[in-house]
């Protein structure tokens, strides 16, 4: 429970990945299952939450048995439907159907399980499709339909594979549902946008917001805008294209069964020629997501926001969180930069930050990731 009044609550982060379930920095997970967890305290950070009796961070069966036992109705979508639509699969299928699909990644490969299980024919279709990927792409991701934070996927170079290194992922991957061979780019930003399915299948757009991640994909914090209503965005040139792709795999996931919160990966890449370019749509993420952690934090620390930087109506602030900082919370900042509270108690804990423009906030988030 998240406090006197509070909805029953399964941690279970890392749930998509079956038995590698919990996998990852232990520090970092406490940190995340704290800030979930601190959406529900009374009264709960978003309004959607009001009244959930039961929630999970995944609906999977054991989610649902979990509230079941309790005599509650867990919120959101059926596990049955969950996964359906959070396998990557899923999302790359409706990017190829709506366009959403730039090159070099048109070419991308699904792998069944049972594709997998024959290993002399995936180690052959896996050589062929490197060898015949367009100039200039010569590295790659074999990657698990069921994931997340970048872990199982196996990196690959066209005709050098390593095919005893891929003999020992192939049965890994077939246990997460099969995989997506696609090539690997030079990332420039990533970016997340966060929604909500309501019962009725009515897709509501909540922030477009930018990843602060590792290279290998892990996420370690945010960045973007927020207004005097506590709204967030990313702030960036690519945002309405986010939104047009967000829109468009939930609105398929909403067709498909799917119901409760979700968020969309996408990011900016360097393609062949050294040009930027968006892919606006790269997963689902039918779960609860860092994403809405992070706007429920900014929401709660909206007054002192108001209060500490003049904020408006019509201004924006800045806003960065650090789910665990390099720099000290508490070392002084220059004028135009605050430090917020972060209400789970957790040691090495996250950290929120505001700032009156983009440009002063800069300079903490260099240091800090």
């Amino acid at each position: 429970m998240s406090g006197t009044g509070g909805p029953a609550l399964f941690a279970n982060l890392g749930a998509e990945e079956g038995a590698a379930a919990g996998a990852g920095d232990a520090a970092t997970l406490a940190v995340v299952e704290a800030l979930w967890r601190d959406l529900f305290a009374q009264p709960p950070a978003l309004d959607f939450l009001v009244g959930v009796e039961a929630a999970a961070w995944c609906n999977t069966d054991d989610a649902q048995a979990f509230a079941a036992e309790r005599g509650c109705v867990l919120y959101g979508a059926s596990p049955a439907a969950t996964r359906r639509v959070h396998d990557k699969a899923f999302a790359l299928e409706v990017a190829r159907a709506e366009r959403l699909l730039p090159a070099p990644f048109d070419g991308a490969r699904v792998f069944e399980p049972e594709e997998l299980a024959d290993e002399a024919s995936a180690l052959r279709a896996i050589a062929e499709r490197t060898r015949e990927a367009p100039p200039g792409a010569r590295s790659f991701t074999l990657k698990p339909r069921f994931g997340t934070a970048g872990r199982g996927r196996v990196a690959l170079t066209a005709g050098t594979l390593d095919e005893a290194a891929l003999r020992g992922a192939l049965p890994r991957l077939a246990a997460r549902g099969g995989a997506i061979l696609e090539p690997w780019v030079e990332r420039v930003a990533d970016y997340s946008t966060q929604l909500r399915i309501e019962g009725d299948g009515q897709v509501v757009l909540l922030a477009t917001l930018e990843q602060l991640t590792t290279g290998s994909g892990q996420v370690r914090g945010h960045r973007g805008l927020v207004d005097s209503r506590g709204r967030l965005s990313a702030g960036s040139q690519h945002d309405e294209a986010l939104k047009e792709g967000a829109l468009a795999v939930a609105l398929a996931a909403a067709a498909a069964g799917y119901r409760g919160p979700c968020g969309v990966d996408a990011f900016v890449y360097r393609d062949g020629e050294g040009e930027e370019r968006l892919r606006s749509l790269v997963e689902f993420n039918a779960r609860f997501t860092v994403g809405l952690l992070v706007m429920g934090q900014v929401r709660r620390a909206i007054p002192e926001i108001r209060a500490t930087l003049g904020l408006r109506p019509g201004d924006l602030r800045a806003f960065a969180f650090a789910l665990s900082p390099r720099v000290d919370a508490g070392a002084e900042k220059p004028a135009g930069l605050c430090t917020l509270p972060s209400r789970p108690d957790v040691p090495d804990g996250p950290v929120l930050v505001a700032a009156a423009t983009p440009a002063l906030l800069d300079r903490w988030v260099d240091a800090a990731f």
